[in-house]
């Protein structure tokens, strides 16, 4: 038991050393500059479901019609907008 402790004691710090040899990205530049136009995308949807929202309100229609298309949209953007965000998050811990 001594001896495959000293051995693996002997192994642990040449096991650390290759791996700080080899520093592989999870994302290469090409991947994150993908994720970046994904981003910008993802926020542009968004913005443009806000938009809709506004012109959605001057609208005449009925007050039950009206609040069913708000609350479809206001999900719609909700929802790009996280996925922006969470995307921003991934982009900054492994690209930046």
């Amino acid at each position: 038991m001594k001896k495959i402790i000293l051995i693996g004691l002997l192994l642990l710090p040449g096991s650390m050393t290759w791996a700080d040899g080899h520093n592989d990205s999870l994302l290469n530049e090409s991947n994150c500059e993908e994720m970046k136009q994904g981003i910008g995308e993802a926020m542009g949807i968004a913005d443009y479901l806000f938009k809709e929202i506004e012109k959605n309100n001057a609208k005449d229609q009925p007050e039950n019609e009206r609040k069913a298309a708000e609350q479809e949209l206001y999900a719609a953007a909700g929802f790009m907008s996280q996925q922006a965000a969470n995307y921003s998050i991934m982009y900054d811990v492994w690209c930046d």
